[in-house]
């Protein structure tokens, strides 16, 4: 390479080196935070505004972190209308042994996401969700769907969260049919109309989201700040460190998945992805066809997402 060329490449390297070194520095730079439950409680301010009959949300986690990891639209949902957010924890993680230290750590996690809380089966969560339960326990299976229906019916929620059907892990895919068959159950007994539905991705992308949702400076700090509660869990692997990235590197995904091929990128520095459907007595509605933004400054509610996503000619 002649000289000219090698210096110009070397100044055009030099920038990019130090952008590269400006993150890991950030990255590293994070990990002088504390985590993990403070000795008082982090108690967010009060919700102004919102509807005598607020829309009630109920979120299946299938772990403790699962409501702040995948949590945007949520507390969106919470912050600009008033909604009223229950995480329903379906379990507290398998290990018998640390399961009362990750109660406390989700305690606090919901109280900074002003999040109710419900464990399915309380003080423990359930056990064994998992296709493998589903399929070749069918009496312990259908209990659990009853016993999270009875919670549906004491809630009567509006709009539930759950993983889709092929998010990876096991129990991930277990919530995603437990949620949806108690939600049907529900539905059925008690007559109602269908509901937002609505899937949520972490361990594997959504194969067609059709909602992509920014997420503000504030909101991103209160979901990194809720993940962080759980001390526990990211002592032993810091993904709440990464949790901007993730964010960031959603923006790249549903620019295009949501937005549509070849679009132009939106502006906004992070976004979450949802797949956005209906659940009736009688099992899954799927949504009109197409692909819905939001931006960080623009209102979402419960009314605008059924006028955007209820299928034509039903």
């Amino acid at each position: 390479m002649p000289d000219g060329q090698e210096a110009v490449w070397k100044v055009r390297y030099d920038h990019w080196f130090r952008y590269v070194q400006e993150v890991v520095k950030t990255l590293e730079g994070g990990r002088a935070i504390p985590i993990g439950p403070s000795t008082e409680p982090l108690v967010p301010p009060a919700v102004l505004g919102g509807s005598a009959q607020p829309t009630k949300v109920i979120v299946c986690s299938p772990h403790p972190d699962d409501e702040a990891l995948i949590g945007a639209l949520p507390l969106r949902l919470r912050q600009e209308t008033g909604a009223q957010v229950t995480n329903c924890a379906i379990t507290l993680g398998s290990n018998v042994g640390q399961r009362a230290r990750r109660l406390r750590e989700l305690e606090s996690a919901c109280r900074v996401l002003d999040f109710n809380l419900v464990v399915a089966r309380h003080p423990s969560g359930f056990d064994n969700v998992n296709p493998k339960t589903r399929k070749g326990h069918r009496e312990e299976w259908a209990e659990k769907v009853e016993t999270l229906a009875k919670i549906f019916d004491r809630e009567k929620p509006d709009v539930v969260f759950a993983p889709h059907a092929e998010d990876f892990n096991t129990t991930h895919i277990g919530t995603h049919y437990l949620a949806a068959e108690a939600l049907a159950a529900h539905l059925k007994r008690s007559r109602r109309g269908p509901v937002l539905f609505i899937e949520t991705e972490f361990w594997h992308e959504l194969s067609a989201p059709n909602l992509m949702v920014g997420v503000s400076l504030d909101v991103e700090t209160i979901l990194l700040m809720a993940t962080a509660e759980h001390g526990g869990e990211v002592e032993r692997n810091p993904y709440h460190l990464r949790h901007p990235g993730r964010g960031i590197d959603k923006v790249r995904l549903g620019s295009e998945t949501v937005g549509g091929q070849g679009a132009v990128a939106v502006s906004f520095p992070f976004a979450e992805l949802y797949r956005v459907n209906f659940m009736g007595g009688e099992g899954l509605i799927a949504p009109k066809p197409g692909g819905r933004v939001v931006g960080p400054a623009e209102t979402v509610d419960a009314e605008w997402l059924k006028a955007q996503f209820w299928p034509e000619g039903k």
